[in-house]
């Protein structure tokens, strides 16, 4: 029994690295089957999904099952390559590397002892079993692992000579002596891995698991190794010519990833924006992709073609929010890129940025929905929004959603005039939702049954429940929306006074209060 833990999907500690991953490798799709064992979530479904694009972190679901009532479910899939995967089962949920074969695992329940997450959802470790050594979860935790020891042992024992070199340079008492045992004591004034330290651990690595011929896993050892050479004091020439010139472009290595997103990152500011303003600005205002990504190749670090595109876009989606820029003009050079670009996983990345920066965001239109009214009979969503809309996602189970729900129902007596509500509920079965509306005969808004369908929640991005958007029609004014506990009154407060300044221009008097909607 192998237990997988935090260190399967690693972040690095004490340096500053990039979060983002990888696009799983093209290849031929190959079943992938999971038995899983979950006696604590019996009669749960639950979802297997697989990251598209994890420079975004959009993930598609690939399937869904339910556990059954003696704790276990099948899991059955075709994934492409090696592909980080999800499992998840509510709010709880397990990260795994997915390939074709077969797995056995444990999906525990959360400790009882810990906090859940602030977003709602909680993570655990996959438990393993017969898990084989040379299986790429064995093998990237366990490097994993190595590569967090080496890091953290580092930081700790340099700690005490840095504070002391620190402490001796302020004081003038001479020249520092040089550490035997760990690296010159320098860690705190000039931040750098000794080289002579991972170049013994590296080899040290090497030999420990040279038994392994997984080309995926010796590329992500290589570039994991790359990152401990990355600081503020390494020779960046050196870094490219050694890891970066005349290579291919990695999409599907995390490791690779990471290495690049640091040795690239801040690029559109440090460089074209600092070096050539005259030219960069135009470039964007004027959506002008090829001459964008010729001042991006000036640098001689960046004169491929594909990795000059590959930043272009990782800056663009970097600096969305960066008020010097137009939004409207980066996501039309995110869109081009997504249009004509002959990389095809620059594509898939445009084009899940583009969803990432506008999905369920303010000004953006809420995706239309088909669900079903408590009387079976199916309803579109867009249908029952009106000018000011509260759109409410909840579920009759959700005991915290019942006390926001008391606030609404307050707040309703102050404002229900001047907007209305619409709730989803996310409940097992209709009966269920039947029998929560008898229970709170005042809540009359129009109630849709969206179920545990896990495609409703991805459509609108919920990741907890309850959750609130406020809308204009089908336009998204607050997404999400303050909570009716928080500072949702303070918003209805503004609408009605906006409400009763529009209604005293009107040609009447404005004496005629506004009707409930």
């Amino acid at each position: 029994m192998l237990h997988i833990g935090p260190a399967l999907l690693r972040t690095h500690v004490g340096l500053a690295f990039a979060l983002a991953l990888c696009i799983p490798s093209v290849i031929q799709g190959a079943p992938v089957t999971i038995q899983l064992n979950a006696p604590t979530y019996a009669g749960q479904r639950v979802l297997l999904y697989r990251t598209m694009d994890l420079f975004t972190g959009r993930s598609e679901l690939l399937t869904h099952t339910r556990v059954d009532d003696a704790g276990r479910a099948t899991v059955e899939a075709d994934v492409e390559g090696t592909v980080k995967g999800r499992l998840r089962i509510g709010e709880v949920n397990a990260d795994l590397w997915l390939r074709a074969g077969s797995y056995t695992i444990d999906f525990p329940a959360p400790d009882p002892r810990l906090a859940r997450s602030v977003n709602g959802t909680t993570s655990v470790d996959p438990i393993f079993h017969g898990l084989d050594a040379m299986d790429i979860n064995a093998l990237i935790g366990d490097l994993n692992e190595r590569l967090d020891a080496f890091l953290a042992e580092d930081l700790a024992t340099d700690q005490k000579a840095g504070m002391q070199a620190v402490d001796i340079a302020r004081r003038g008492e001479g020249e520092l002596l040089p550490d035997t045992v760990r690296r010159p004591g320098t860690l705190f004034i000039t931040p750098v891995f000794s080289a002579a330290r991972v170049d013994t651990f590296e080899r040290k690595l090497r030999r420990f698991y040279g038994d392994v011929k997984d080309p995926w896993f010796w590329q992500n050892l290589e570039y994991g190794v790359a990152g401990l050479r990355f600081g503020p004091r390494v020779n960046d020439r050196e870094l490219f010519d050694r890891y970066l010139r005349n290579k291919p472009v990695l999409y599907d290595v995390p490791e690779y990833v990471r290495f690049i997103s640091s040795f690239y990152a801040e690029h559109l500011m440090r460089g074209p924006f600092r070096t050539d303003e005259r030219a960069l600005m135009p470039a964007i205002d004027r959506v002008q992709l090829d001459s964008l990504v010729l001042l991006f190749r000036r640098n001689d670090l960046l004169n491929d073609a594909r990795m000059a595109e590959l930043v272009v876009l990782l800056e663009l989606y970097a600096n969305y929010h960066n008020k010097l820029f137009d939004r409207q003009d980066i996501s039309a050079l995110i869109d081009a890129i997504g249009n004509g670009s002959v990389h095809p996983e620059h594509r898939t990345m445009a084009a899940n940025m583009r969803w990432d920066l506008t999905t369920m965001r303010v000004g953006s239109e809420l995706p239309s929905l088909v669900l079903r009214s408590p009387e079976g009979m199916p309803v579109r969503t867009d249908t029952l929004m009106r000018e000011h809309t509260l759109l409410v996602v909840t579920a009759s189970w959700c005991t915290y959603c019942e006390k926001e729900l008391v606030a609404l129902d307050a707040l309703r007596k102050e404002y229900g005039a001047y907007f209305n509500v619409v709730a989803i509920a996310l409940d097992r079965d209709m009966g269920e939702l039947e029998n929560y509306q008898r229970k709170h005969p005042q809540r009359d808004w129009p109630w849709l049954f969206g179920g545990d369908d896990p495609t409703l929640a991805d459509a609108l991005r919920v990741k907890s429940i309850p959750a609130f958007y406020l809308l204009n029609g089908t336009s998204l004014t607050h997404a999400p929306a303050p909570s009716p506990t928080d500072r949702l009154a303070a918003v209805l407060h503004t609408l009605r006074a906006n409400v009763m300044e529009r209604e005293k221009l009107r040609p009447d008097d404005g004496s005629r209060a506004p009707k409930r909607r």
